[in-house]
């Protein structure tokens, strides 16, 4: 009876060894394919054996497409509410920083987009310097970031066409179809119910350049650089027509007071 009991334990301990074995095995290679990288060499032959796909845009249409996601919709909403309110002349610092930012953004996204000419942007790069995990999580990060962009692009855009309305029309644009059903509440930092039903305006305008994506890239990069064109004229003639309006008098107090709980 012992030698039967003996035998018995003995299997039964092999068995988990075994299990344990397979369970180890199994976590090895889960974990070496998160962090499985793609050769550069194969990713250059994966290059040359495949179907290229017809390059429609020119380089002034990309330089245009970057210039409009540098100069966003931020800078006709954000940045005086910025430094009206809160940081004062030293929102320039801010400017600095993120120019400066962006210039090494561009850099190396050049420089990548050189080394690797193939389609997925940061998630090629990414998959083939650090790994797979980092490359689906740098992608689904970019995927959200564009979403959100847009987001925050189609509201303003809709708050200027309600303006614009306003101004050139007895019409009263401000009602049930121009403003989302919930908003942030800056004084109250929290969100409200507005009473609205739907931003009608920022619907539009995503449907209208989706369809225009899916009718093809070409027409959608030429009606960006004309539309990125007329940006960057209105902010020249901003800049030029309120010179002789500077006032030296707003910069003593570079930095206003903190009124906030940062750094007290």
């Amino acid at each position: 009876m012992s030698t039967g009991r003996a035998v018995d334990n003995s299997s039964s301990i092999q068995s988990e060894h075994g299990a344990c074995r397979k369970v180890l095995s199994s976590t090895k290679v889960f974990f070496k394919q998160l962090i499985a990288r793609r050769p550069m060499d194969k990713l250059q032959a994966e290059i040359d054996t495949r179907n290229e796909l017809r390059r429609d845009l020119s380089w002034i249409q990309l330089l245009a497409i970057g210039l409009g996601a540098i100069i966003g919709a931020g800078i006709f909403v954000l940045s005086g509410q910025a430094a009206a309110k809160y940081s004062g002349p030293s929102v320039i610092i801010s400017f600095v920083i993120t120019g400066v930012i962006a210039l090494l953004a561009s850099l190396s996204y050049s420089e990548l987009a050189a080394m690797m000419p193939s389609s997925g942007s940061v998630y090629t790069y990414t998959y083939a310097a650090l790994g797979e995990y980092l490359a689906w999580f740098i992608g689904w990060n970019s995927a959200l970031l564009y979403l959100f962009g847009v987001f925050t692009v189609s509201v303003s855009w809709s708050k200027h066409v309600v303006l614009f309305v306003d101004l050139v029309s007895d019409y009263n644009a401000t009602s049930m179809i121009v403003q989302a059903p919930v908003a942030w509440d800056e004084d109250a930092e929290r969100f409200h119910v507005t009473g609205q039903a739907i931003n009608l305006p920022a619907i539009a305008i995503t449907i209208a350049i989706t369809i225009l994506l899916m009718i093809r890239t070409r027409q959608m990069a030429i009606v960006n650089l004309v539309l990125v064109v007329f940006k960057i004229i209105i902010l020249l003639i901003f800049i030029f027509a309120c010179c002789n309006y500077v006032d030296r008098k707003n910069y003593k107090l570079f930095f206003p007071p903190n009124e906030g709980i940062w750094l007290r």
